[in-house]
């Protein structure tokens, strides 16, 4: 039975489906069947899961407070993230294929929930892998795509607290970003 239909059946009135979900998840066996549980600080951990080959991060896990988020679904679109938490602005110079994706919320490429510091994670998102993805074993197929990645900022429970920006490797905006995503946690918790 599918996790999402481990969580309709539950019966646990007055729960809320992220408490529903991280009940059915911290029944699961993850030693097998191609899942592991990755540790990401401050009681976050993250589930992974082999989809069409490919090590993909499906469930956020608050071990702190009981609750589950999913991240993307089996066909690896993000399910807790919207467009509204997309900076357009600094994405509109990309390839259109890259925009795309973006459009459609497509996690397909490597994308990663980085660990937890001051109650925030980052987030990257890649939008287009670089042409080596597309090479097959024996080195034909390559294309001449860049890698185009996206980066945005999260609490524990999903909230976008800083919109997925492309920052063209400018490190010092992806810690200025950091900085901001930590001030908007403090605001909002207050």
């Amino acid at each position: 039975m599918s996790v999402t239909k481990k969580v309709d059946a539950l019966n646990a009135p007055g729960k809320s489906i992220d408490e529903k979900l991280y009940m059915v998840l911290s029944t699961m066996d993850f030693t097998r069947n191609g899942y592991r549980v990755s540790e990401l600080g401050e009681g976050m951990s993250v589930i992974e899961q082999v989809i069409w080959g490919w090590c993909k991060q499906r469930y956020l896990i608050d071990n702190k407070n009981c609750r589950a988020y999913e991240i993307m679904d089996g066909n690896m679109d993000f399910v807790n993230f919207t467009i509204d938490d997309i900076d357009w602005d600094s994405i509109k110079q990309l390839p259109e294929k890259a925009k795309m994706r973006a459009q459609e919320m497509s996690a397909q490429f490597p994308t990663f929930i980085r660990g937890f510091r001051k109650g925030v994670a980052e987030v990257s998102w890649q939008l287009n892998p670089d042409g080596r993805y597309y090479m097959d074993e024996d080195g034909f197929g390559m294309t001449s795509d860049e890698e185009i990645t996206v980066y945005g900022f999260i609490d524990s429970e999903m909230n976008v607290l800083v919109k997925f920006q492309y920052i063209d490797e400018d490190w010092k905006r992806l810690d200025k970003m950091r900085r901001e995503a930590e001030e908007t946690l403090k605001k909002n918790s207050k």
